[in-house]
């Protein structure tokens, strides 16, 4: 399939999926696909996670404070004890 740019006199080889042709849009559609429901299988769960921590830090505020400044203690110990 050759395409000419509105702005160009010079005709170039189309190379999106319709000018592959069926061989080759059938092995990219091969590897795309999975590709695209392991995305969307990690956006799930990464939207599930966000939620349960969400509801987590509304319903212990206290302990996550404490969990998070816990954390905040020993990444900085560990940064200064590395300089």
């Amino acid at each position: 399939m050759m395409t000419t740019h509105p702005s160009a006199g010079v005709q170039k080889r189309d190379l999106h999926v319709g000018g592959l042709g069926t061989s080759a849009s059938g092995a990219l559609a091969a590897v795309t696909e999975p590709m695209h429901d392991a995305t969307a299988s990690w956006f799930v769960k990464a939207r599930d996670a966000a939620r349960d921590a969400d509801d987590f830090v509304h319903g212990n505020a206290w302990a996550a404070l404490a969990a998070v400044a816990l954390v905040g203690l020993a990444a900085g110990y560990l940064l200064a004890r590395r300089s």
